[in-house]
This record gives structure tokens, sequence and C-alpha cells, in this order.
């Protein structure tokens, strides 16, 4: 082995105050920024008394030094920071050439010096690992596993100095670059420190997770082993044994032998080898049960020393366990907090897809929802404080609603599987695998409390129901729900108003969330009768009670009367109408930002026109935008780029041979062709001694269906209205806590809850905000990162559906939303502001809500990663009558922009008939 380079200036340069070397024993979790995350959970262990082999650190002070070397780091780290993730090729080039650079960098003479000193009393005639150690590893919400270098049984001066220095240019592997890349993680603010530990030579070894990984139940512990060095296993050269226990009773609950082909092996001179194993050993158990139980024991008081679940490497060598290193389970999704106050087991719905909406909300957005839900409400006290539903707990920045007390009533537990399987299948079919677990069965039945909390809010709708079905004329439910709608409006924005700003006005709106739900309750009926009309054709239709067909049943949701959404789209197409005959206009809307095209566009002609239509727009939809539920996110009024993108959609040169209007015609012959529909379905119920009645019953039911589904979107709109005058009240707040220099920015007054924020505006002096306010922007950063279930247990379980065995090669598979086959291009669209929908494309979403829909109008079919039968996108591309298939798991990371794919709407699955889906 060649001789390693050393850097010939004074020792003098290595600062004397921060240590090159660090035992185990005298590193902390505290002393992460020296020795890494690796480094810092083996001192932190070593420390704890677990039984981990001796070593040390090469501290980051160290890795300074040797940077320090090669001069110029300046251009090395400009041409890393300018990566942006997405462009491998580029990261690969700027990473090997960092490498070779580095790599030319001689070692200092102190670190050599401090190693050989500590590697020689530590015991030079064993061998060593030397392993990386990022101060970006291991950390709670970013593992950075496997991206630097492991080098095993080293021995000698020369391998352990030239092992140290390949570590550290490993801190530059295309792996390691593009990881930090895509996570947002500064290459310039990455060291390495450098683990030095006694090498384990082991019959055993292999990875102990304290929470299934596969399934996120945290009471289950998970073991893979396989014989020799574990490198073999991570390197998955080998199928390794899994064992799966109980980690409360220790029960074996599932034991895989795996195909162990080989196992590798240290040489005496150093390095390591392959051993292919024999047939009788290759399928035996590595570990027998004492050493499972004893795994388990160590990985319980592990997890418990560091009060999350832990991934940990082990190994056992001459009977005796050892461990080599142990991080969180990074990509465990949280479990939903405030845990259940009962030891049984809990089912939680994902809020954010019943809404179509699961990006991340900041605290006073969840705020503000557990506030309006007034489920699992506590009583509230003359004078108390407004009180928020123990019913909606908080995992990953998001909101779960904990439906255990309906799945365990023997009533109520029906009623919701049934509707979610007709609302939401994925998620009734997720519930269903969670409520068969035995530890559910043993919960307590939902008794009288749950009957009589239930009764409180379903009474009064029933009979509101009731009173719709069969008395109420059909042609007054709109007009009475518009009254009442903007009754309330004014009456809350009234409320508010009459506070003063600051501190009393929040109180106010805070109020406003916790009463709206009491004032609302009027109209859900509405829409619940609109289902259920149509549910009642098709179930007399079929029964023969009443004629008519499917196809006529199918044609009902088409065109509905007085869609608020619908409505809004059909504005948003008439503003394309305005700009398509004018290139000019167009092309200020294309290229320049909005605020200064707007005033442009008065001296272009077209201009003048579009700006008195574009303000009518605002007047009655400002306040909507995708995302709408989160009160923190910019409205169309705040941010229009969402709706100028979908107008630019509708003037593109797909566009070109579109007549104004044309849009508007197209929802007319629908709703024609529903109305028509509608009299078929009639006429075929009138026959025999009681056609007349039965005719009768039919138009009803027609009426009610049509005009019931048509209010579908009112309550929303009324919502998101008041939801508005609650945003102001709080952006009102921000400003003057910027104006105190609480908050560096107005919109960071989201991040906290109405308390906080009372308190702050109350207190003299006002206390600074901003560090607790960067903290949680970095926490919603970091979740955003994350995948919500859809459903979870209270455990962490998160059920896997079984795949569809009707598939046709190669299709994705989904749940068919809106009948119809269409053929066409696909465009994946991650954020409505940003990207185009050109008409006759289709739109490829992570969920639409109603801010996305305007989007609708161009789109020839829809295919989401999220939704059920009646969520909103499904909704709207029936009443649109384009083919939709939801819930197709990864849609937008399989649907390449530009693919053509074919959407079956009726049978629910996208095929590829321009290549394959993306891994």
């Amino acid at each position: 082995m060649s001789a390693i380079p050393r850097l010939d200036h004074p020792a003098s340069s290595v600062p004397e105050t921060d240590p090159l070397i660090l035992p185990f024993e005298r590193i902390s979790a505290a002393d992460l920024p020296r020795v890494g995350g690796k480094g810092a959970n083996l001192g932190e262990m070593a420390r704890a008394g677990l039984p981990v082999p001796p070593g040390f650190c090469v501290t980051t002070a160290a890795f300074d030094a040797f940077l320090a070397g090669h001069g110029d780091t300046g251009s090395l780290f400009a041409a890393l920071e300018a990566l942006d993730g997405r462009d491998v090729e580029a990261a690969r080039q700027v990473a090997e050439s960092t490498r070779a650079a580095l790599g030319r960098a001689p070692l200092p003479p102190a670190v050599a010096d401090a190693v050989l000193a500590t590697w020689k009393e530590m015991g030079p005639e064993v061998s060593w690992a030397v392993r990386s150690s990022a101060t970006a590893e291991d950390l709670p919400d970013a593992s950075f596993a496997g991206q630097q270098d492991t080098y095993l049984n080293i021995r000698g001066a020369d391998a352990l100095l030239d092992a140290v220095r390949r570590c550290w240019v490993s801190l530059f592997t295309d792996r390691a670059v593009l990881y930090r890349a895509n996570h947002g993680f500064g290459h310039r603010g990455v060291k390495l420190s450098v683990v030095v530990q006694r090498m384990v030579l082991p019959e055993v070894s292999g990875i102990l997770f304290t929470a299934d990984p596969i399934t996120g139940r945290r009471g289950t512990v998970s073991i893979d082993a396989g014989f020799g060095l574990g490198e073999a296993l991570v390197s998955g050269l080998i199928n390794a044994d899994l064992y799966k226990v109980d980690k409360e009773t220790g029960a074996l609950l599932d034991v895989q032998v795996g195909d162990k082909a080989l196992a590798i092996r240290p040489r005496p001179e150093g390095g390591t080898w392959e051993e292919h194993l024999p047939e009788s050993m290759r399928r035996a158990r590595a570990l027998d049960d004492a050493a499972v139980r004893e795994l388990v024991s160590l990985g319980t008081r592990i997890e418990k020393h560091y009060g999350k679940p832990q991934d940990i490497e082990w190994c056992i060598e001459a009977g005796r366990l050892y461990v080599v290193q142990t991080r969180p389970i990074t990509s465990l999704y949280p479990l939903p907090e405030p845990a259940p106050e009962d030891e049984g087991l809990h089912v939680y719905a994902s809020f954010g897809h019943i809404q179509m909406m699961t990006d991340p909300m900041p605290p006073l957005s969840l705020q503000v929802w557990r506030l309006l839900i007034p489920f699992g409400r506590p009583p509230r006290g003359t004078g108390d404080l407004p009180v928020e539903s123990r019913s909606a707990t908080l995992a990953g920045s998001r909101m779960f609603l904990d439906v255990t007390p309906m799945l365990r009533h023997p009533v109520l537990g029906r009623v919701l599987r049934g509707v979610l399987g007709h609302v939401y299948e994925d998620m009734a079919r997720g519930m269903d695998t969670l409520t068969h677990r035995p530890a559910f069965q043993r919960g307590a039945r939902g008794g009288w409390a749950t009957t009589v909390n239930a009764s409180r809010f379903l009474i009064p709708v029933m009979a509101r129901f009731l009173t719709r079905l069969f008395i109420t004329e059909p042609s007054v439910l709109r007009p009475r729900v518009e009254a009442f709608s903007d009754s309330l409006l004014d009456r809350m924005r009234a409320r508010i108003a009459a506070a003063p700003p600051g501190a009393a006005r929040l109180r106010e709106a805070r109020g406003v969330c916790s009463d709206l739900f009491g004032h609302i309750l009027v109209l859900p009926p509405n829409i619940i009768v609109g289902v259920i009309a149509h549910r009642l054709l098709g179930d007399f239709s079929r029964r023969g009670w009443l004629g008519g067909t499917q196809e006529d049943l199918s044609a009902l949701e088409r065109g509905l009367p007085g869609n608020v959404t619908t409505e809004m789209d059909l504005a948003v197409g008439d503003l394309a109408d305005r700009v398509r005959p004018y290139p000019a206009l167009a092309k200020l809307l294309r290229e320049r930002p909005f605020t200064e095209a707007l005033d442009a566009a008065r001296d272009v002609e077209g201009g003048p026109a579009f700006i008195e239509a574009w303000r009518a727009f605002l007047e009655r939809y400002g306040m909507r935008g995708p995302g709408e539920i989160d009160v923190s996110r910019p409205r169309y009024e705040d941010e229009p780029a969402p709706i100028i993108a979908a107008i630019l959609g509708g003037v593109g040169p797909a566009s070109a041979g579109r007549a104004a209007g044309e849009h508007r015609a197209h929802h007319g012959a629908l709703a024609a062709r529903a109305e028509a529909a509608g009299e078929r379905l009639v006429a075929a119920s009138r026959r025999g001694l009681t056609g007349a009645m039965r005719a009768r019953v039919a138009r009803r039911l027609v009426r009610l269906a049509r005009m019931g589904s048509g209010l579908r979107e009112h309550p929303k709109f009324l919502l998101v209205r008041i939801l508005e005058l609650v945003r102001g009240t709080a952006l009102e707040a921000g400003e003057l806590l910027v104006q105190r220099g609480a908050l560096a920015a107005v919109d960071d007054v989201f991040l906290f809850r109405f308390e906080e924020l009372i308190a702050a505006l109350e207190a003299t002096p006002t206390p600074d905000l901003r560090p607790l306010a960067a903290t949680r922007r970095d926490m919603l950063r970091r979740d955003a990162r994350r995948a919500p279930p859809f459903v979870m247990a209270s455990d962490g379980e998160i059920p896997s559906l079984a795949v569809r065995a009707d598939l046709p090669p190669g299709a994705l598979s989904g749940t068919a939303a809106s009948a119809g086959v269409v053929e066409g291009l696909a465009r994946v669209v991650l954020d409505p502001a940003r990207e185009v929908l050109h008409a006759g494309e289709i739109l490829v979403a992570p969920h639409t809500d109603p801010g996305w829909t305007p989007l609708f109008v161009h789109a020839s079919g829809l295919v989401t990663e999220v939704g059920g039968l009646m969520t909103h996108g499904s909704v709207v591309a029936r009443e649109y009558g384009i083919p939709a298939v939801v819930s197709v798991a990864g849609a937008t990371q399989r649907i390449r922009t530009g693919q053509r794919i074919r959407v079956d709407g009726t049978r629910g699955f996208v095929e590829f008939l321009d290549g394959e889906a993306s891994p």
C-alpha cells in the first residue's frame, strides 16, 4: 500500500481547543457537531452502558484541517450548492470532480499522529472498522443511511490512515451529493467525522427494528439476520432471515428463513472475502429463540433510552451480543397525538384525504379545524374558552380523525363502513383491515355515550333530511341555501369587525370557528337528499319499481344546476374567451408578472374588458384557491397564478379553433341531456295501474337528485368565505407583531395557535417569537416530505391493500370515479400555479380541491393519487362528463408529462400507450 501524503505545514494550524480525537466514553449526543450522527449515537450508547465495541472518533476538526490542505474549496462548494437534485448527470460530474480534487489533498500530520497514537493505545493488534459519520446523519428526521463509506477489517497504520482519508472523500459520493441536494441540506454545512471501532468478528449479524418498518406497528420488533458480517445483508447479497416478535408479550409472531447463499468473512491480513455456504447452512435459522429474546430485550432497552423507535445494527461474536449502531427509524409516520386515553387499539382517518388536500398545515390552520369539528368535544362551561375536538388528532402536521367510537358502535359502525364504501373505497378497505385485528376487537363496544353524542348531530340532520325528501319543494332549496349563507356570512363578518384589532379580534375569530358548525348544520341535509335521491332511483330501477337505464341515471350527475364550483370554472372559461382573440394580451399574461401585466393591459386591445371581468371574478371568488381548507394558504386575490395558468391553458395552440362560449355551451348540453334523461326515467316509470304514482315519485327523486347534488359545494363555499374572515384577522395580528419586532414576516403568524398570539399581543414587552417561528417552519418543511396514510392505527400500523387481479399488464390500479374511456397526453401538475394544462390533455395530480378545478375546463380526463367516488374531483369530473380514475398510488411519479395514456374511468385503471410506468 502506498504511503499516505502528509500536509507540510505546522501542526499549530489545527486549533488546539478543538480535539482531533474523542474516545466513545467522552462522547454524548451533544457532541454531534464534532463526531457526526453515528459517532454521537455510539458515544451515547457507550455512556449508557450498552454493549458497544470500544473505539474513538476522528472529529470534524480533523476534517476541516484536511479540507484546508486542498486550498481553495470555495469553487468546489459553489459547484455543489448550484445543484438542484433533479439533474442526476450534473450531480455525478460535480461529485466526481470534487472527489478527485480532495483525493490529491495531503493528510495533516497532526491528525495522522493523533489517530495513530490513539490506535496504538487501544490495540493495534486487532482489526478495526472505519466508518463515516456525517453531521447530517442518523438525525431524527433524516437518516442519511448508507450515503458515505465504511471499511471493515482494517489492519496496520497505513491501511487505517488510508481508510480515514477515503471516508472523508466519501462525503461527496454521487449518492450523498444527490441525497443532500434533494433534501435541502447545504453541502458546505455538512462535515464528516470518522468512527474507528474495534472490529467484531461475528458468527451472526443483522438489523433490528424496534417498530415494524413495513406495517408501522410500534408494538412489533422486526429482526433481519444472516451469517458472518452484516455487509452481506445491507448490500442485498443474501435473503436474510426475518423474525417478528410482539414487543409486549415476547411471542414470536413470524419466522421466515431466508436463502443465505453466502457470508462475508474477515481475512487475517485485512479486508473481507465471500464464503459460499453449504445447503444445510444457508437454509438454517441464524438465530434460535433465546437469541431472538435477547435481541428484543436489548432493542427495547435502546428504544427506551432514546425515546423513539430505533434501527439497530447488531452482531454476535462468541455468543456475546454487540451493538455497532443505532439510528431513528425515519421512515415511520408519526403517531397521532394526543394518544388514546384507553389501552385499546384506535383507528384514525386522514382528514386531508377526505378533503383532497394532503399537504401539511401550520399550527393555526390545524387549530381552526379542531375548533370547527364538533365531534369529541368536552362540555363547555359558561365563560370557558372555546374547546377543541379530542377526536381531531395531529400527526406529521396533518389532522387525523379518531373514528374508533363510531366503528365500535353496533349501528354507527355499519353506517360508517357503508358510507365510506361508497364515498372512499380505499379508506373503507383500510379501516376494515384494522378493525378485524384482535387488538381492536378486544376494545370496549361503543355504548350509550357514543349514541348520545352522535344523536346531538344526527337527529337534527335526519329531521331536516326527511323534510326535504318528502315535503320541501325542490325548486326552493337553492334560494334558501344562498339566502342563509349570505345572512350568516354577514353576521360573522359583523361579529369579528365589532372587536378592536389585535388580541380582542383574534378571540372573536376563535369563537367564530368554535360556533360555526352549529350554524351550518342546516346545510348538509340538502346534499344528503341529493345523494339519497340518486341512490333510491338506482335501487328502485333495479328492483323494477321504477323505470330507467344506468346510462340515464349516470347522466343525471352532469350539468348540475347551481354548483358554485362549476360556476367558478365557467367564469374562468369566460376570462379565457376575453383573452383568446387578443394575442398581445395573451403575451402580456404569459411573459410578465401579473400585477405588471394588469397595469399594461389598460393600453392593449381587449385589456380593459378583461380587467373589468377579472375584478368581477375576484369579487365573487377571490377568497378561493388551491388548498383552501388551510387558512395560511394564499387565495386567488393574493396569488392569481393558478387562474392565469388556467386561462393560458385555454388560449394556446390547442384551443385555436375553440369558439367563445364553447365551455358554457358544453355545460348547457350536458344539462339538457340530464334533463332529457330525467324525463325518460319518469316516462319509463309511468306504466301499469300505479304508473301515475310511480311517475310522481320518479319525478320528485329526479328533481331532488339534481337540485341536491347541485348544492354539494355550497357548504364548502360558505366555510371558505368565513375562513377568509379568520385569515384576515390573523394577518392583521401578524402585521401588528411584525411592527413590534416579534415576527420576521406577517405569514409567520400562522405558525402559532390563537392563545400564543393573544398572549404575545397582550404582553409587555412583546416577546420575540422569531426563533420559535423558525423552528416550526423547519418542522413544516420536514413534514412536507412525509407521505400521510389515508388511515392508520394508534400503534402506527398503516394497512396495505391487496393488488387487484383484473388489471391489464403494466396498468396502474385505482378507483373508477367517472365513467368513460379517454386516450391522450398526460400532464402531471403538482402546483396549479406553475404548470399550464392545455386543452385536451389528461390531468394527473396528487389531489384536487375546488382551487384546482379551473383546470377541469380544459381536461379530457383526470387521474389523482387520492380520492374516492364522492370526493371533490370525482364529483366534478362526473359533472363535466370526463373519465376519471382516483386513488392511483404514486400516479404523479409513475406517469410522465407528455406520455400517452388511456384512462378507463369505468373499470378504474390507467394504461400506458407510450412507454411504461416509471418505477
